[in-house]
């Protein structure tokens, strides 16, 4: 019985996630945003605070959700606020963000997103709890597999808190830099992929190396002895 009305909860959220995002899609462009720069920066101007917590607001939504908007609004942290208060904020709203979509999984959901995922990580549970700092912490860095999905993941895993505040923490780092780098320059770009140049892969991708290599190095001395 609680499974389904967790399950009625979550479709009913969803629900609300497409309407918005449908309602919204004409105008989550970057197009959009440059074409209206002169109006947003005004708007900011006379409601930072507001701005600020919209801001906010949208990151929790749009990181915990399957629509693709969320790399959009990140990228807008540096547009709206600048370079250094938009990677500031982009930090803090995706950390912000991921931690709420831990707590849903783990506390709101858990019965329904066991349900749908804990197969897929049963074998593993054991290691998740153990290790399951440095990969969650390479899974941030890599930015491969969405980040509302391994919210979920980590909520219905064995991880400490502690543990996944801490990978979440210095795993959204690199990437919200670059984001927030890229909104500062938005007249400049036409679209996200052009963010990623092959040298920001290539560095994106040697961190993720470096986060997992002390496990790596664990596995080899408890193989080796």
């Amino acid at each position: 019985m609680l499974a389904l009305k967790q399950k009625n909860k979550l479709a009913f959220m969803l629900f609300l996630v497409l309407v918005m995002s449908l309602f919204f899609f004409d105008s989550m462009t970057l197009e959009s945003f440059k074409s209206n720069k002169l109006f947003i920066n005004e708007f900011i101007t006379k409601n930072y605070s507001l701005s600020v917590f919209f801001f906010f607001v949208s990151c929790i939504v749009l990181i915990n959700s399957p629509v693709p908007f969320a790399a959009i609004i990140k990228m807008l942290s540096g547009f709206f606020f600048g370079f250094y208060l938009g990677a500031i904020y982009n930090i803090a709203a995706t950390i912000l963000a991921c931690l709420v979509g831990f707590s849903v999984s783990r506390y709101a959901f858990k019965d329904t997103f066991e349900e749908i995922f804990y197969e897929r990580i049963k074998k593993i549970e054991y290691e998740v709890e153990k290790n399951g700092f440095y990969y969650f912490l390479t899974l941030r860095l890599i930015m491969v597999v969405p980040y509302f999905l391994i919210n979920i993941l980590a909520g219905i895993s064995r991880i400490s808190f502690k543990k996944y505040l801490f990978s979440t923490a210095l795993g959204v780092i690199p990437a919200s830099l670059v984001y927030a780098n890229g909104g500062n320059k938005l007249e400049q770009i036409n679209s996200i992929a052009e963010l990623y140049s092959p040298d920001i892969i290539i560095a994106l991708a040697l961190i993720a190396t470096l986060a997992l290599s002390p496990l790596v190095i664990k596995k080899y001395h408890q193989t080796k002895y």
